[in-house]
């Protein structure tokens, strides 16, 4: 089995006031501030982090091969990619955290550069940021 787990933001709920209202665009020179911060830092605190819209193609190919898992069945890739105010990801930013395999990597890469992306909210303004994606398996029990 493979865990998949994305960087995700604080979920919020919308009160009655907030139902029916419109969003104000934020000032001009407030997105200018917001896009200067996240140059300077990609990995700054946001409303919203960059979200797959499909993760189509998947990250993983099914099914995985025997010889790709550790000798305890266990997998772990971690990945990010900096991710632009359209929703593209810069694959020249692809940087891989963590992999028990390079299956994993490549095929994660492969399907990561065919995705687009909500991109990151910082002050109602989108923004570029980074975006991690991560799948474990876990280790096989014995019985």
């Amino acid at each position: 089995m493979i865990i998949l787990a994305t960087a995700c933001a604080p979920s919020t709920t919308a009160t009655p006031a907030t139902v029916n209202a419109r969003p104000i665009a934020p000032p001009v020179d407030s997105c200018v501030t917001a896009r200067e911060d996240a140059a300077a830092d990609p990995r700054l605190d946001v409303e919203r982090v960059p979200t797959p819209l499909a993760m189509e193609p998947p990250p993983i190919r099914r099914p995985v091969p025997r010889n790709v898992l550790r000798r305890d069945g266990s997998a772990v890739i971690r990945v990010e990619v900096m991710v632009d105010t359209l929703g593209k990801p810069d694959m020249t930013t692809f940087t891989v955290l963590e992999s028990s395999n390079v299956w994993f990597t490549n095929g994660a890469k492969a399907a990561i550069a065919k995705w687009t992306f909500q991109p990151a909210l910082r002050n109602g303004c989108k923004v570029p940021r980074f975006y991690l994606f991560s799948a474990t398996s876990p280790a096989r029990t014995r019985r």
